[in-house]
Formats: structure tokens, sequence, C-alpha cells
């Protein structure tokens, strides 16, 4: 099947999608429902539809919005290399000092100093009795240890210091919803996605929550904010040469609400926003209509348009209060409260007596005139 791929279809395809899947469980009646038990939820897979029942145990993974790293869907966020090392490219310029006796170090008979060369465009450059030498892609560590070899055949025991004069050669860019988009030199110092992100001017509309990295030839998603609100250390990866951040704007930070509860949407700023605020900002679920078994949010799958992972809450468990106040709300998330099974069976019941009710006062109204 293909689907526009603007936005704006994107968003609407995934509504009429949720509204697809609730009315699949609805049946012929008018009241909006969605099954509670663990096997008419199952049913339900075939159809690209996950149910989740959150418990205690498992609500830590649910505390931030950045559930893509808990479901397996990538790898999300990118991880970091064990140990940062930069290393030289074409365009850096080096610093090189060569000493041949010990008093070097009292400050004294400096026999060669070379300074400034820079790498050329095939990863090399010049050093006296050496001629042109590997630089591309090493250490200063590798590059001294390289020289010290080479020069040997000169001096009996040569003593090379090597340093990056000026960093030119590793750039990562960032765009997107920021005030101050470009790029950024990459030095011996790593950079983290945090500090880039704050050089560049975090705005109201940067979408923190779902900042892509592409880094050759993947994308990978990454929650900052679940880094600044709560430490997660993946969630601050340090940049490497080449990457390009995008932080998106946060033109569809909102959620919804349907069901047994006031209709509507509410507007997420860029603080964490919980499940408990949605269902208060709402008046909570209707205690004469709603099934406080079936407290639903639904969240479409990143990539998959037709897939949905739903959250179960069950507020008859005085802990699911608790547990609600934990769930973090993400952007496009539609809060779904679905009606009592009573309420489900007086309504169908009422819609069918009440046409029978009619005729049957009619017909006594008839009989006690005749009468």
């Amino acid at each position: 099947m293909q689907i526009n791929s603007s936005p704006f279809s994107r968003r609407a395809f995934v509504l009429s999608s949720l509204a697809s899947s609730i009315a699949l469980v609805s049946g012929c009646s008018n009241q909006m429902s969605f099954p509670v038990n663990a096997s008419a939820s199952r049913d339900l897979a075939a159809r690209n539809v996950e149910v989740i029942p959150i418990t205690s145990e498992n609500i830590r993974f649910y505390t931030d919005a950045s559930w893509l790293r808990l479901n397996g869907l990538g790898n999300n966020p990118p991880t970091d290399p064990g140990v940062y090392s930069y290393r030289i490219g074409s365009g850096d310029q080096l610093r090189i000092a060569t000493w041949t006796t010990p008093e070097r170090s009292a400050g004294s008979d400096v026999a060669n100093i070379v300074e400034g060369p820079i790498v050329n465009e095939a990863g090399e450059f010049f050093y006296p009795f050496v001629g042109m030498t590997r630089a591309r892609g090493l250490t200063v560590t590798e590059i001294r240890r390289n020289l010290e070899t080479a020069l040997r055949e000169f001096i009996a025991d040569p003593q090379v210091e090597v340093a990056v004069q000026n960093y030119r050669a590793h750039q990562v860019t960032i765009t997107g919803a920021i005030s101050s988009p470009g790029s950024t030199t990459l030095t011996n110092v790593p950079l983290r996605l945090l500090d880039l992100a704050n050089t560049s001017g975090i705005t109201e509309r940067s979408d923190l929550r779902h900042v892509i990295i592409r880094r050759q030839g993947r994308e990978y998603m990454v929650n900052l904010l679940a880094f600044m609100e709560q430490g997660l250390p993946n969630h601050n990866p340090i940049l490497l040469p080449n990457d390009i951040i995008f932080v998106p704007a946060m033109a569809d930070n909102r959620v919804f609400t349907f069901g047994e509860i006031g209709v509507g949407e509410i507007r997420l700023g860029p603080e964490r926003k919980t499940l408990t605020e949605v269902l208060a900002a709402r008046g909570g679920p209707s205690r004469l209509r709603a099934d406080a078994r079936g407290i639903f949010v639904f969240r479409a799958v990143p990539g998959q348009p037709e897939s949905f992972i739903v959250f179960q809450f069950n507020l008859l468990d005085a802990t699911a209060l608790m547990l609600t106040s934990q769930f973090a709300m993400a952007p496009m998330d539609v809060v779904f409260v679905t009606t009592d099974p009573i309420t489900r069976w007086n309504d169908t019941v009422g819609r069918i007596l009440t046409p029978v009710s009619g005729v049957i006062r009619t017909r006594s109204i008839i009989e006690d005139v005749i009468e």
C-alpha cells in the first residue's frame, strides 16, 4: 500500500488507522470500546496492534518518552566509542618539535623545531629528513612514534613531540529547529550532543525527544530530554566526524483524548507531561460510564504507520494511580477510555426496548379510550 510521504498525510493516516483499530472491537454498538482482558487483546496482534499492560514491574521502561530504545527498534541511540581519540585528517595543522639532547628538558639546546606542517589532501605532510609522512586516520601518539622510528637513521635517540596546532579536518553539522544552525569543528575534546545543542541555541520549538543523528548512512533517534531530565547517559552520545544532527520542530507536540472522558487535544510543552496530568486536565474518566480497567494510550510505531503499541492501565488497582503519574506522554499519543460493559448493555437494551415500550404505552392509551 502506498502512503503519501507528507507529514500531514502521515498524521492523517495514523489517526484514521487508530479510529479503525478502535472501531474494530466496537462491534455494532455506537459505544466506543476496546478489549480489557488479555485473551481479547491477543486477537489484535494480527492487525499490528500490541497491547502492553502497565505494571509496577515494567513502568520503569516508560517513565520517559524514549520508548524506541526499549522496544528493539534499531540501534537507538548510537553507542559511544570505547575511548574517544581524535584522528588526524586533511587540513589539520600540526606542531612538531624534535630534540637531540636531554638538556632540552631544562630549557636549552633546541636542535630542531618544525612547526606548522598541514596535512594535505592525500592525508600526508612533509617532515625534514623523513619526507612525506602519513597522518590521516592516525592519532598524534601514532605519528610521534612513526617519526621517532624514521629519525633514528639520522639521530641517535630522537625525542619528538607532536600536537595539533589548528583543528580543521572534522566537522559535525546541526540543523532544524535551533537558533544557530551550522557546522562545528571537532577537537581532541569529546563533543557531546547536549554541548552542541546548547551552543547552537535550543528554542521552545525544539523537539528534544526526537533528535535525529545521521551517521555513515544510518539514522539514529535520540531522546535528549531523557538525558536532561533523568540523566540517561546513552541519550547524550559523543558526536563523530561528519555527523549530521537534525532537531525537529514540535509542530505535532500534542496528545488527543477520546472515549468516556472529555474529548479534545492537549498541547505538550517542552517539559515532561504524565498520563495523570492529561487525565486530570480532561476531568478524569466518567465515573458512570467508563470502564476503569480500560485506560489506554495508543502510540504509533515510527517507520511502521500501520502499527500501534497500546499501553493499558487498570485503575481498579490502587497502585495504577501511581503508575499513571510516572508514565510520560509522547507527541501524537491518543488516550482512550473505554466504555463500561454494563453501560454498553444498558444502552443497547435501551435502544431496543424504547420503541417497544412506546408501542405498549400507545396501545394501553387506546384501550383506555375504547373502554
